[in-house]
């Protein structure tokens, strides 16, 4: 095959280098928007403990066993990178709590900032619209000295 009809086809969304067939390039993602929290914020939502607000860490459970933010659930990204797209029951079996609802507000966190972006855009591109984040995550938290509060 020619440059030209490479080039044709694919202007005409035939051989879609995306999909490996004709037709248009896949969805766009959806970016979520919504608050960041700082530390201060944080420690108010895990001392007022506000049952809207699911805290969700994503960072592998080895490390959510060294330290985590109480009250916080754990749903690790990298293993899991689709843990909101699971239904209810395959919720509960893979992570051993309740899936939260869509009307609960989500904060994201991991150690640095990272894994909590991915997971957040996940979930709010599977019907979580109301998702924040923790930036600063667990780093933050540790060097704000959030581990050793009396909560």
């Amino acid at each position: 095959m020619g440059i030209w009809t490479a080039i044709h086809n694919a202007w005409n969304g035939n051989n879609n280098p995306y999909t490996g067939t004709g037709g248009s390039l896949p969805m766009p993602v959806d970016e979520p928007t919504g608050p960041s929290y700082n530390f201060s914020q944080m420690k108010d939502l895990v001392t007022k403990r506000n049952p809207s607000v699911v805290l969700v860490d994503v960072r592998e459970p080895s490390e959510y066993s060294v330290v985590h933010i109480p009250g916080s659930i754990n749903v690790p990204y990298k293993s899991h990178p689709n843990g909101f797209t699971l239904d209810a029951s395959e919720f509960q079996s893979s992570f051993g709590i309740a899936k939260p609802t869509q009307d609960k507000e989500l904060v994201f966190f991991c150690a640095s900032g990272m894994r909590a972006a991915k997971a957040r855009s996940v979930a709010f591109n599977n019907g979580f619209s109301n998702t924040a984040i923790y930036p600063g995550s667990m780093n933050d938290w540790v060097s704000n000295g959030g581990d050793k509060l009396n909560l």
